[in-house]
């Protein structure tokens, strides 16, 4: 190998001050002609090398060593390497302050990561650029829906974040790529509530199913009809009342507290967030059906509600295929291939849906729903408050009686 030529540039900030000094050198070898770049990593300090087939590439490379967000490949790691250290702080230490994500979170976010890495994760971050990031949410989009294309590229902005906060990225290259949903797409994705007429069916259903000739469907039954009304009149979710403990029961209240769930590991863990702490009245209907399933209960050393036969935390499955499903199916509420039409959790908006039509305002529904803040309630109801166009032009006309009456009082005073 030897050295032909040596070219020196020297990199000078606004102020001509001298930041940075490289060469690059002409080097020929059984390979044939190449170019050297020797330089000063400016945050380390350390010498660097690297080398190009071009002259140009070289020029190139040695105009970004001037660049704050400079990194050396050796100071950085690939995409699914960063995204390993996310998936690591998500899970053990939690992420800027915050506690380790659930169970079920961290499943999604495995999820996402590993459709990011077959894509870019072999690309290092310090050759991440805003035209590759915006290459990465286009393929996205033409593979996954929106809204589903726009969760993936929040966790992998949430990555580039995480190397940011470890050193191993200086700027954010993905900071203007985004995707935006419309609200005409937001139409399109209400939330499926079932209707009154639905629920009517489905609880009568249940019921029946309690009466039930065959001891066996009675026995199940007995358990799984006040659990779906529960879940119906409460609007609490579905791992709410899997972990709701006969402790935060008050028969003499008529209410339930919310002060725990159950996770996807059939543990019992926190609430979602602090708003998802909160109390809420129930009808006697319901007080009435839980006090009779008390008496037949099975015990559990966790005070479960709805324990299963041993005492144990049940499944979200188990209850959703054995019962939801099941429900579902024997009312002929289905899909056009004979599938249940509605999810576990659609059920916990019914409560939701009648305080909105009973002229409830966003921030009851907010506390009833355990909502972290006024947004999510109306990402999710928004479409059911914008039918109140008639109570608001009642109360314009009521606000004018108001101070119409108000005007004539000062006038005689």
């Amino acid at each position: 190998m030897t050295y032909k030529f040596t070219f020196c540039s020297i990199l000078r900030n606004n102020n001509n001050n001298c930041l940075i000094m490289a060469d690059i050198r002409k080097r020929k070898g059984r390979s044939g002609v190449g170019w050297q770049v020797r330089y000063k990593e400016p945050v380390s300090g350390h010498i660097r090398y690297k080398s190009f087939a071009r002259r140009m590439d070289a020029d190139a490379f040695v105009a970004t060593l001037g660049h704050h967000d400079f990194l050396h490949d050796r100071d950085t790691v690939t995409i699914s390497e960063a995204a390993s250290r996310w998936l690591d702080v998500c899970e053990n230490t939690g992420r800027k302050g915050r506690e380790p994500v659930e169970g079920s979170t961290l499943r999604k976010y495995r999820e996402h990561v590993e459709i990011i890495a077959a894509r870019i994760g072999n690309v290092r971050l310090n050759q991440l650029t805003p035209v590759t990031c915006d290459e990465f949410r286009d393929s996205l989009l033409r593979d996954f829906s929106r809204k589903y294309a726009k969760k993936i590229l929040t966790s992998f902005k949430s990555i580039l974040a995480q190397a940011r906060t470890d050193g191993r990225l200086r700027s954010d290259p993905a900071e203007s790529t985004a995707i935006l949903i419309s609200q005409r797409h937001e139409k399109q994705e209400d939330m499926a509530i079932p209707s009154l007429a639905e629920v009517r069916a489905l609880l009568a259903k249940a019921q029946e199913l309690r009466h039930s000739t065959n001891r066996q469907t009675a026995k199940a039954w007995a358990r799984y009809e006040p659990f779906f009304l529960v879940l119906a009149y409460s609007g609490m979710r579905p791992c709410e009342v899997i972990g709701l403990p006969w402790r935060d029961v008050n028969f003499e209240k008529r209410t339930i507290t919310v002060s725990q769930d159950a996770t996807e590991t059939r543990e019992i863990g926190l609430p979602k967030s602090a708003s998802s702490y909160r109390t809420i009245h129930m009808p006697d209907l319901v007080i009435d059906a839980l006090r009779a399933w008390k008496a037949h209960c099975p015990h559990s050393e966790l005070d479960l509600v709805f324990p299963t036969g041993t005492g144990m935390v049940e499944s979200h499955g188990n209850i959703t295929n054995r019962g939801w499903y099941v429900l579902q199916r024997a009312c002929g509420i289905v899909d056009s291939a004979g599938r249940p039409r509605y999810p576990l959790k659609s059920l916990r908006h019914v409560r939701a849906s009648l305080e909105i039509h009973s002229g409830a305002t966003p921030k009851e529904v907010q506390a009833l729903m355990g909502h972290s803040s006024v947004k999510i309630t109306f990402d999710v109801y928004g479409h059911l408050f914008s039918d109140h166009t008639h109570l608001r032009a009642e109360r314009a006309n009521i606000i004018a009686a108001q101070l119409s009456a108000c005007g004539e009082f000062v006038a005689s005073a």
